[in-house]
């Protein structure tokens, strides 16, 4: 009876099991999602996040291709000074963004207006005072390719050299430095795969050692 019964509850789990497979391949809608994290030299922070359409045969993803976009910015206490949500279509001039989906990675080599950089949070042709998030470099004044500022005001750049024995410099607000990087979000389908395989190993475990009392 006991051996029957254990083949009954073996039965539903595989079912069961079966069934959350099933589910999980399901089409999924054709959409990448990718999270983003920043942190500058003096401990200001970014999260955010932003999808596209995964079907575009272009390497390189752009404001045109993307569905969703959304940033927020941090002190270092860890305190919310501003978010951005942005709509899209999307024809601002001060919003730039470029992600290559072969390497994963948000390309901020170049200048704030250049295929090679982002441009992000508020509008520099609007706001004189606001929250700027960019890529920057002149190598006149001595501030490499591709330095991310956050910045609150239209203030002129300076070298990272400077804010590093100047911390205090009114030109060196917020900060700079760091990296823009994207985390891809796996798909639900693929969280609830991982997890029906959990329950069925511990399943499996469980009636083994119940099969042997």
């Amino acid at each position: 009876m006991k051996s029957i019964f254990n083949q009954i509850q073996t039965t539903v789990a595989i079912a069961a099991l079966t069934s959350v497979a099933t589910f999980t391949n399901l089409p999924q809608a054709d959409a990448a999602a990718f999270k983003l994290s920043w942190t500058g030299n003096q401990g200001y922070s970014a999260k955010g996040q932003f999808s596209f359409d995964d079907t575009s045969s272009s390497n390189i993803v752009t404001k045109d291709q993307l569905n969703s976009f959304a940033i927020s910015f941090f002190n270092p206490q860890g305190v919310l000074l501003r978010e951005f949500d942005y709509s899209f279509p999307n024809s601002s001039n001060s919003f730039n963004f470029n992600f290559d989906r072969a390497t994963r990675t948000v390309l901020q080599t170049g200048n704030f207006d250049t295929p090679n950089g982002f441009d992000l949070g508020s509008d520099f042709n609007t706001d004189v005072e606001g929250l700027f998030f960019y890529t920057f470099g002149d190598s006149s004044r001595e501030i490499p390719e591709g330095n991310i500022f956050l910045k609150d005001d239209n203030s002129l750049e300076v070298s990272p050299d400077v804010c590093q024995s100047e911390p205090t410099n009114p030109s060196c607000r917020l900060d700079l430095g760091g990296s823009l990087t994207a985390t891809l979000i796996p798909e639900p389908g693929t969280i609830l795969g991982l997890l029906a395989v959990g329950f069925l190993g511990k399943y499996l475990k469980k009636s083994q050692h119940l099969s042997r009392q």
